[in-house]
């Protein structure tokens, strides 16, 4: 095996976090199935999901992002 370390800001940690722990799986197996997905071209890595910044750097804004996801990243109207 092979170490790769990177840094994560807060918001990308907090949500691999959730993550990890909404899908009953440690950090290391979602990182890892997350790269295999990429490399193995199931995921796009360009899709502003993985390339934008947090929305909202506060929690419990409310800005309707939950419902509105699509349209925040991908300029789409709902």
């Amino acid at each position: 095996m092979k170490v790769v370390q990177t840094t994560l800001n807060e918001a990308e940690h907090k949500l691999l976090e959730e993550y990890a722990r909404k899908n009953s799986k440690t950090i290391k197996e979602v990182l890892r199935q997350a790269i295999r997905r990429t490399v193995e071209g199931d995921l796009d890595p360009k899709d502003p999901i993985f390339t934008g910044s947090p929305a909202s750097k506060r929690t419990g804004k409310k800005d309707h992002g939950s419902v509105e996801h699509d349209k925040y990243l991908y300029g789409e109207k709902s």
